[in-house]
């Protein structure tokens, strides 16, 4: 409700009228640099991803991958991100349970998986150590989680613009509602096809076996040892991988171009001109900055391989 009493489109403005304009300035700072450095993280995965299918160099991978997102995302706006996330989660959704199905069809049965994950030692409800070193406790994940998806749905940039699009403050509240089962669905599914995988290599670890040289090249990997032999199928789960990414990425794009023009261009350009950015100014400045931030992620992305 906050944000759609305010009426704007940088979440950090409700910093300036609550607290003033130097915690804006502060926030708004932190957020750039944290978005760039996250996505060419996000970037750099499917980049792995494609040169373990198609031998394609980790340099081009990144370079094309992220040539194409930052083009629909510069060239449609908004818009464009929201339209492309709902194709891209779709293509997700298939691609988890296609390799899902694939090792069910392979394994005979879930309890087998089931058995396999327990025995090695993947399924562990009971660590509630205060530990704080240890990385899977219930209370590093009650804890973790709620800050997370806290700040992830209640004050991210990315997901207040989605907000800002529907109708009004009900219709986002009916929004989150019905997104809540489908998220959790989908974040179980990913959980079980990581037991999947888990199951199918018990006993033979590609990474430990050196056939891949980094965890994050181990599901292309799968997919092309268990798949490639049905046509078409490789093709939807490396979509479905891509998709997760580019839906990140887009919308990140957009909120960081947003939020440059609205905390800084232009209060700037006010304060030496003595008037205000027209609406035509302000949608091609997002833009520009849109595609600036695409090219300085890729940048980033190479400078990590």
């Amino acid at each position: 409700p906050v944000f759609f009493k305010v009426a704007s489109s940088s979440v950090y403005e409700y910093l300036e009228l609550r607290f003033g304009r130097h915690l804006r300035m502060l926030a708004s700072l932190a957020y750039p640099v944290q978005s760039v450095l996250f996505m060419a993280v996000v970037l750099y995965a499917p980049a792995l991803a494609l040169e373990t299918l198609s031998g394609l160099s980790t340099t081009w991978s990144i370079l094309v991958v992220g040539s194409v997102c930052t083009f629909y995302s510069t060239v449609g706006g908004i818009k464009a991100v929201i339209m492309t996330d709902v194709f891209q989660f779709i293509l997700t959704n298939l691609a988890v349970l296609t390799i899902i199905l694939t090792v069910y069809l392979e394994k005979g049965s879930f309890k087998n998986i089931w058995i396999a994950a327990k025995e090695g030692g993947r399924l562990n409800f009971s660590n509630f150590s205060l530990d704080p070193t240890e990385r899977h406790t219930w209370w590093s994940l009650i804890i973790g989680a709620t800050f997370t998806y806290m700040g992830t749905y209640a004050v991210h940039q990315s997901q207040v613009q989605r907000y800002l699009t529907l109708r009004d403050h009900k219709t986002a509240v009916r929004t989150l509602y019905v997104s809540w089962p489908i998220t959790t669905a989908f974040s179980l599914s990913l959980i079980f096809a990581g037991l999947c995988i888990y199951s199918w290599y018990q006993g033979c670890d590609p990474l430990m076996a050196h056939t891949i040289r980094s965890q994050d090249q181990l599901v292309p990997y799968f997919v092309m040892d268990a798949l490639s032999s049905c046509p078409g199928v490789p093709g939807l789960v490396v979509a479905g991988i891509f998709s997760a990414s580019l839906s990140s990425i887009s919308a990140n794009l957009n909120s960081l171009a947003t939020v440059s023009v609205q905390d800084y261009i232009r209060p700037l350009y006010l304060q030496q001109k003595k008037l205000g950015l027209t609406d035509k100014w302000t949608l091609w400045m997002t833009k520009l900055l849109a595609c600036l931030y695409g090219c300085l992620l890729m940048v980033i992305a190479y400078l990590a391989r």
